[in-house]
């Protein structure tokens, strides 16, 4: 669509503006610093988040009509507000006072509104639809709805014509059905539930960015603000670069870690654009391979296979694709807690089936249903191709149950 096209035009329109406000700000130096600087913080909200926008579209593709009619209202009079202050502010035959003066002047005030008001207004609206676009809980259809308001009146000053007619209802459902949480691709509900603590970083080193140069201002670094750490991978754990310790495989920074390095290699291998799957891509560095065997999960032949992690001992639970074209692509990782201590953890119902209380398998394949492996007790099953098999996974939970028993 045209729309979304325009969205991210106007992103680099915006940082366009930017670099020349910078510009004027560092040869006023002190002269107007506080206004400029207002008017050139909305001007990086506005084109951060329509650059998340554009972001976004391919990931929500069903729910992009819901926005494009806002989007309709709004960049119209987001490109005609820039263009006429790039036509004072990139003018050269003006000193930087006179360029900054004369646009003050010109569009201070247009529909009752300063500038800095004008894209706070903006901003406000482009919130609204990231999270009306992305599910987010935190989407107020009421607040949309007086912001589209505001924005049409201001269309009409600016002499714009009224936007097309909406082709989809203006509100959605503050909070989901079920069933639309169950239709969700398995990318967004990946996250769904968060580890309710996090382990703290040790140090509080200067942060550094590993990438290429960029202006604070690109980076959307507030100036005198302390950023704690960026992380750094290259293939997906770097042994040189320690950023944090851990002192529990529950961190949820970890868990996230392993998330999404299982989440990038299903999407990864399962790309019709993916040329070549290396073993990088799909296995994780710094963890040791305590068990693996077949099993049948959810009517498919997967490998099951349980790995340590080297520096902190955390187990999980990780099924793959055991043969074909998505050979070790992930289909769900578990993480082993404390609760596998209890001996009512782990329960032996047949030769070849085990069932495990208390495990939350995170997936990453749209055909795979765990509710298929689950038991109305809550219990997830796994069933082993092969008896051996069976007895070798109970064995590695059965031996440490007995060794923390007995120390």
């Amino acid at each position: 669509m045209e729309v979304l096209l325009g969205a991210w035009r106007e992103a680099l329109r915006a940082d366009r503006a930017g670099v020349e406000l910078v510009r004027i700000r560092a040869e006023l130096q002190h002269d107007f610093y506080d206004h400029i600087t207002a008017v050139l913080r909305g001007i990086e909200s506005t084109s951060r988040l329509l650059r998340d926008l554009y972001d976004l579209f391919p990931i929500y593709r069903s729910r992009v009509p819901m926005i494009v009619y806002y989007l309709d209202i709004t960049l119209p009079s987001i490109e005609k507000t820039i263009k006429l202050m790039m036509a004072y502010i990139d003018n050269e035959a003006f000193p930087a006072r006179t360029q900054w003066t004369l646009m003050v002047e010109r569009l201070g005030d247009q529909g009752g509104m300063s500038l800095p008001t004008r894209f706070v207004m903006y901003v406000d609206l482009l919130v609204q639809l990231v999270r009306l676009l992305s599910r987010s809980p935190l989407y107020d259809p009421t607040t949309l709805e007086l912001l589209r308001l505001r924005n049409l009146r201001l269309r009409q000053l600016q002499g714009l014509p009224a936007p097309p007619a909406s082709t989809v209802p203006h509100h959605a459902p503050m909070q989901p059905t079920e069933a639309d949480l169950e239709r969700r691709h398995w990318a967004e509900k990946i996250f769904d539930d968060q580890p309710h603590s996090a382990t703290s970083l040790r140090h509080r080193r200067e942060s550094m960015c590993f990438g290429p140069p960029m202006v604070d201002e690109m980076l959307g670094i507030i100036p005198g603000s302390t950023v704690l750490f960026k992380l750094f991978s290259q293939q997906c754990l770097n042994d040189h670069v320690v950023v944090a310790e851990f002192e529990s495989f529950k961190s949820n920074l970890v868990a996230e870690m392993v998330l999404f390095h299982c989440a990038f290699a299903a999407l990864k291998s399962r790309c019709p654009l993916t040329v070549n799957v290396t073993p990088e891509d799909v296995c994780l560095q710094g963890e040791k391979k305590l068990f693996q065997g077949k099993i049948i999960d959810d009517g498919f032949e997967h490998v099951l296979t349980v790995l340590q992690d080297f520096k902190c001992g955390g187990i999980r639970l990780h099924a793959a694709v055991r043969s074909g074209e998505l050979r070790k692509c992930p289909v769900w990782t578990a993480f082993i807690t404390y609760q596998s201590e209890s001996s009512k953890w782990l329960k032996r119902r047949s030769r070849h089936r085990i069932c495990l209380r208390d495990i939350h398998p995170y997936v990453f394949c749209q055909k795979y249903k765990k509710r298929h492996q689950m038991k109305k007790t809550g219990e997830f099953e796994l069933y082993f191709v092969v008896e051996d098999a069976a007895d070798a996974f109970q064995d590695i939970f059965t031996e440490d149950s007995n060794s923390a028993g007995e120390g």
